[in-house]
């Protein structure tokens, strides 16, 4: 009766996690993406100044994710989103009504902090969410990750819209969008409360367990087959996807002498095909073959980007955007369901951390040494050292995968998808079952 009280209930099922992912993410990628505006703008800095502060968020970011939320317990990590919206809407208030260039710069950190908590936070909630009250926990972990690309996709729109109301007042979109941390934290702090009853309410019937619950063994993470294959597969595609948001627009109109229009259009049918890809996921799910769906994910990755590196027309680019947005789309629920069905719940926010700290380095290491290259030669040039890393990062894979298959033998890997999710079940219910805490 209670369980099914707490499926009913909107705040405390996943359905409440997924809309504050996509108020979350929506928030965040709009102060991502109109910071610069602001700073140069309305602040009258130049490109150096948004270079550094850019810079510095995304090191707060990285930092706080390897260093804090890999050290987080399952009971932990809502709490942690909490603060990681509160931390936003801060950021986002601040930046909107500051005319300080350094009041901007520290909001910008606070940005960095929330997502270094709020990111790995959301997805581990979810994860545990999905193993206690799902017969597909893959599914779940799949619609998560195209709740984030709708977010992406309305995100813009909204802005697009604000901008042409306020007649193109870059502070506005901070103001406005500060709502939908603040409704998350609304969603975050019911779940807390209807968690603090259902727990009251199980202890007067005496249903609740006194005893605490015994921590798994520590994995090591990097020992672990399915999580090394699931880090290999987002490396593959991390630092493609770096060198697309910082310099896809001008390689379009520099190398293939596209428009600022088509440009953008490119960008646009990337990410329709992001997330029609992720809605594949979530439709095809439980994805049995994770392994050839990352090596397939790979091919599509070496392909889009020797269509960019050897077209001279707008037409190849834009078919190497569309070739791109497969594997980005497909990557990141697989890797997260690699992670959930191959470790105990206890050992998730150290293996999202580390999946999605590894991925924000490159993301701030990867520019400024693409720009180097891009200024001594040629921007076609540059995406062509881009492939360099992927094709080195895809014959690792392909290595760990042949040794790993050596090692493990047909019957381990016949049954390994299924086992590995029924025993991070099994796990997650231990752990939520011992723990007294009402945020588990």
């Amino acid at each position: 009766m209670q369980q099914r009280s707490r499926l009913r209930s909107f705040p405390h099922s996943v359905f409440g996690l997924y809309t504050v992912a996509g108020f979350y993410r929506g928030a965040q990628n709009m102060a991502l993406t109109t910071l610069a505006l602001i700073i140069r703008e309305d602040l009258g800095y130049g490109a150096s100044t948004i270079g550094v502060v850019s810079a510095l968020s995304g090191v707060v970011l990285v930092l706080v994710t390897l260093l804090i939320s890999a050290r987080l317990k399952p009971a932990q990590l809502e709490r942690a989103v909490l603060i990681s919206l509160i931390a936003l809407a801060i950021g986002l208030l601040l930046i909107g009504l500051s005319h300080s260039i350094y009041l901007t710069a520290i909001a910008t950190l606070l940005l960095g902090a929330a997502g270094g908590l709020g990111m790995p936070g959301l997805a581990g909630s979810i994860q545990l969410a999905a193993s206690e009250g799902s017969a597909n926990p893959q599914r779940v972990l799949a619609i998560y990750t195209l709740v984030l690309s709708v977010s992406l996709a309305i995100g813009p729109l909204l802005e697009a819209g604000l901008l042409d109301v306020t007649h193109q007042d870059v502070r506005w979109p901070f103001i406005a969008f500060t709502v939908l941390p603040i409704l998350a934290i609304g969603i975050m702090m019911s779940r807390r409360r209807e968690a603090i009853a259902i727990a009251a309410k199980a202890a007067a019937s005496g249903d609740a367990s006194t005893s605490q619950s015994t921590p798994s063994r520590r994995v090591r993470l990097l020992q672990t087959p399915d999580v090394v294959k699931a880090l290999l597969a987002q490396l593959m595609y991390a630092v493609p996807f770096a060198a697309l948001t910082v310099f896809g627009a001008e390689v379009a109109r520099s190398t293939d002498r596209a428009t600022a229009a088509q440009a953008q259009l490119a960008f646009t049918v990337f990410f329709v095909l992001s997330l029609s890809c992720r809605g594949l996921v979530a439709w095809r799910s439980p994805v049995q073959r994770k392994g050839l769906a990352y090596l397939v994910s790979g091919l599509f990755t070496i392909a889009g980007l020797a269509l960019i590196v050897a077209g001279h027309s707008f037409a190849l680019f834009l078919i190497g955007m569309i070739v791109l947005g497969i594997p980005h789309g497909a990557i990141f629920p697989l890797a997260l369901s690699a992670l959930s069905g191959s470790l105990p719940a206890d050992q998730l926010p150290r293996a999202n951390s580390l999946l999605m700290g590894s991925s924000n380095f490159i993301g701030i290491v990867a520019p400024p040494v693409l720009g180097i290259v891009a200024a001594a030669t040629t921007y076609r040039l540059m995406m062509a050292t881009v492939l360099a890393p992927v094709l080195v990062v895809f014959a690792v894979f392909l290595i760990f995968a042949a040794i790993t298959r050596r090692h493990s033998g047909p019957t381990v890997s016949q049954t390994d998808p299924s086992s590995l999710e029924r025993s991070a079940r099994a796990t997650s219910k231990g752990l939520d079952s011992g723990e007294t805490d009402p945020l588990a």
